[in-house]
């Protein structure tokens, strides 16, 4: 007996949870007449904001839900590129070390067999 009510307990919550989401409706969906999905991440709302809904609550939530580049406006995206921002500077390189040759590093290595020390 206490299985099977443990069972109905678990289907009843099961049910309830899934009927409040689907006809849960957001006041701010309704009122602006956008999905969810415009101003968050998860299409089906809460949590994370797009660049769109993270605008709209700094305009202290308005009435519209402001474009995407006025969005990136807004956020302080600087929607214009400079090619000097992504360019590395003009430099020219060292010029690099002449190569060593085998008997240049042998008669190295030859040199610090035949030191004797301090």
């Amino acid at each position: 007996m206490n299985k099977l009510m443990c069972v109905l307990g678990i289907c009843v919550i099961l049910i309830i949870s899934f009927t409040a989401d689907t006809l849960a409706m957001p006041e701010y969906s309704t009122r602006l007449g956008e999905p969810c999905g415009t101003c968050h991440v998860s299409a089906a709302g809460g949590g994370l904001r797009t660049p769109r809904g993270q605008a709209w609550v700094a305009q202290e939530k308005g009435n519209t839900i402001p474009t995407l580049e006025e969005s990136l406006q807004v956020l302080g995206v600087k929607l214009k590129t400079d090619p000097a921002d992504y360019a590395a500077p003009k430099t020219t390189p060292p010029a690099p070390e002449p190569l060593r040759t085998r008997f240049e590093r042998t008669m190295l290595f030859m040199h610090l067999l035949e030191y004797e020390g301090n």
